[in-house]
């Protein structure tokens, strides 16, 4: 439990099914906005009469989440904290916790659950604009088989309501807008911090290699980025390609960041073997896409049947199969 809405009727909806309901939130060593959290899930708890316990994890989450998404970042990616942090810290540390106490895990996520057991999949919630299967698509059905998602079926103006018909709609705390780690300096700030040679600055060059400005840092684009590059042009430009060992940033016009073909590395795959026509998405906020994709050893190789423009790598290729998940990876830098 986070202390906010989704959770806290989550544990009240278990609660009326008769399910026994402990309320779990995890100390990750966020400072205040963490005491705000804990605070605000413990008073749903006493609000619900269930009990409410604290996991610290803060160190498991700064090695494995923090650290990671700025070492990614210092490498020229573009991370998703939320992809690495759901599968190894919410879905794997705690699930692993809550297994060993006898007791599934539930969520307040707008993912939904299909199958039962080895043939558990993952699909998308009922709400198109709050479904979160992309940010999810690396559990496996025996992770997937233990944990619950009572809000899979509902718009999140079915959650607000139902909220306020059980009292805990004004209880809860503001949701998150970006990495919940970050400070006010956003990413920059955290890379800065750590790997301070990706915030030097550095040439900005077209595709023929011709510099044509400066860059103050590596750390503060992504590709498919256009504002913050400084550089006066007769067309809007893009970044197409992050060079960390160069500690450049290649511009182009909008055109150049279209891509038809991808690899995705370290992929999860449930969708057969040979060619399989689904759908991919390559961001959260994008559509999905029509595609052929082929497992090939430990990736994808993805051919798309529409171009999708400013696939950055380090993001996350995730497929679908009507409105389950059957795999991804992390996009890979040879765009």
């Amino acid at each position: 439990m986070s202390g906010g809405v989704d959770s806290s009727l989550s544990a009240a909806l278990l609660l009326e099914s008769g399910r026994d309901c402990t309320g779990v939130t995890l100390d990750l060593g966020r400072g205040d906005s963490e005491a705000v959290s804990i605070a605000a899930a413990a008073a749903v708890c006493e609000h619900l009469g269930i009990e409410h316990r604290v996991v610290d994890l803060a160190a498991e989450f700064r090695e494995a989440v923090v650290d990671a998404t700025a070492a990614a970042y210092a490498r020229g990616l573009t991370p998703n904290p939320c992809v690495i942090c759901n599968v190894l810290i919410k879905f794997g540390m705690l699930f692993d916790l809550a297994a060993s106490a006898g007791a599934d895990l539930a969520t307040g996520h707008y993912v939904r659950r299909v199958g039962e057991g080895a043939q558990s999949r993952l699909a998308m919630a009922a709400d198109p604009t709050k479904d979160q299967s992309y940010f999810m698509y690396r559990l496996t059905p025996d992770v997937l088989a233990g944990l619950t998602f009572p809000l899979g079926e509902l718009t999140k103006v079915e959650v607000r309501a139902l909220a306020a018909a059980r009292g805990i709609d004004a209880m809860h705390t503001a949701e998150s807008q970006d990495a919940c780690f970050l400070g006010a300096g956003g990413y920059p700030a955290l890379v800065q911090s750590l790997y301070p040679d990706a915030c030097a600055r550095g040439s900005v060059v077209t595709a023929d290699g011709t510099v044509i400005g400066t860059h103050d840092g590596i750390c503060r684009f992504t590709v498919g980025q256009r504002k913050g590059l400084g550089i006066a042009s007769t067309e809007p430009l893009y970044v197409t390609r992050i060079d960390a060992a160069a500690n450049t940033i290649m511009v182009g016009p909008y055109n150049d960041l279209e891509r038809r073909t991808l690899t995705a590395s370290d992929a999860v795959w449930s969708g057969g073997e040979g060619i399989v026509e689904c759908d991919v998405k390559v961001r959260y906020n994008s559509p999905t896409v029509p595609a052929r994709v082929s497992h090939v050893g430990s990736g994808l190789h993805i051919e798309l049947a529409v171009p999708v423009f400013g696939a950055a790598p380090g993001q996350s290729a995730v497929c679908y199969r009507g409105d389950t998940v059957i795999g991804g990876g992390f996009i890979g830098e040879d765009l």
